[in-house]
This record gives structure tokens, C-alpha cells and sequence, in this order.
């Protein structure tokens, strides 16, 4: 899916350093509701991210709360980004195989745009949208919340775990 002209993609920069789970959502909203834009960003993807650590999902059903300072839960942005895409969306975690983990998420880009959460070694940290592969599957353009930027990542970063965006190498999950 191809990020919209109208959209300056540093528009939508995360506000702080635990929002962009929420960016991402909010970015989903901006491809898949066209001609949706916020109007206030910031208020936008604060308010976002009030919604997905909340203890209601956005199918307004229960959902485990989680603390705020923690950045955004992967069940809220799958249900979140499964509202969006009228499908039920499943979170796959692909840490111990990023090979695998690369065709889901090719599998994801053929009919909406994918959640990433990165990490280190350890802990997933930051999550991004990816958008659309790219000459057959070589490589994914990204939108990176921490940078307000579109980056391009070839296939074998991702599969060798060196993916570099914001300082985040290991692809964690796929939604």
C-alpha cells in the first residue's frame, strides 16, 4: 500500500518515546479510511494511545490493561489495525525465525499494511507500519514513527535480524 501524497509521513513523528504503537495505528487509519487525516496529530496518536493501553479494545471488548509507560501491547494494535482492515488479524511472533517471519509479512502486504515490532536480542522496543514490498519481495518500505519517515529495509536485513531502523535490529512480531 503505497503511502498517500497528502500525508507528509514527518507529520505523523511520534510525540514520545512510548507512542509508536499508537503512531502506527493511527497511520493504518490514514491508509485504510481514506480520506481520513487528523487534524491535530499529536492529540490524535496521544489519544490512540490512551485507547490501546485502556482496559476496553477497539472491538469494545475486554482487554488486559497495560501500563502506559510501557508503550503499546500487541493485542491492542492486532485488534486496533483488524477494525481498520475488516479482518481478523493475528499477531505471529517471529523472533526465532526471521526468515519465516519475512514471508508472513510479504503474506500481510498483499492486502493492508503490517505492524513490526523491533527489538534487541531480548525485548521487542519500537514498532513500525510496513507498507508494500517492493521488487518482488526484495525489500519492504517502512514508515518509521521514531523518524516520521519512509526508510526502505532489503529482504536480507530483515531475515538476518540487522533490520536498523531506529536503532532496533530483531523483528519481533508481525500484525
Amino acid at each position: 500500500m503505497r503511502w498517500p501524497d497528502d500525508l507528509p509521513p514527518s507529520m505523523l513523528r511520534q510525540p514520545n518515546s512510548v507512542s509508536c504503537g499508537a503512531t502506527t495505528v493511527v497511520a493504518a487509519r490514514a491508509l485504510l479510511r481514506a480520506p481520513w487525516r487528523p487534524e491535530d496529530p499529536v492529540a490524535e496518536i496521544t489519544a490512540e494511545h490512551r485507547r490501546l493501553t485502556s482496559t476496553r479494545s477497539a472491538r469494545d471488548r475486554l482487554q488486559v490493561p497495560w501500563p502506559r509507560r510501557f508503550g503499546t501491547p500487541p493485542w491492542a494494535v492486532a485488534d486496533a489495525i483488524g477494525v481498520l482492515a475488516g479482518e481478523r488479524v493475528a499477531t505471529v511472533i517471529t523472533r526465532p525465525r526471521p526468515e519465516t517471519g519475512y514471508d508472513v509479512l510479504l503474506a500481510q502486504l498483499r492486502t493492508r499494511p503490517a505492524a513490526v515490532y523491533l527489538g534487541n536480542a531480548w525485548l521487542p522496543r519500537h514498532v513500525v507500519l510496513a507498507l508494500e514490498s517492493l521488487d518482488g519481495g526484495t525489500s519492504v518500505r517502512v514508515f518509521d514513527p521514531a523518524a516520521g519517515a519512509l526508510v526502505v529495509v532489503e529482504a536480507d536485513r530483515w531475515r538476518g535480524q540487522r533490520v536498523g531502523i531506529a536503532g532496533w535490529d530483531y523483528p519481533w512480531a508481525v500484525i
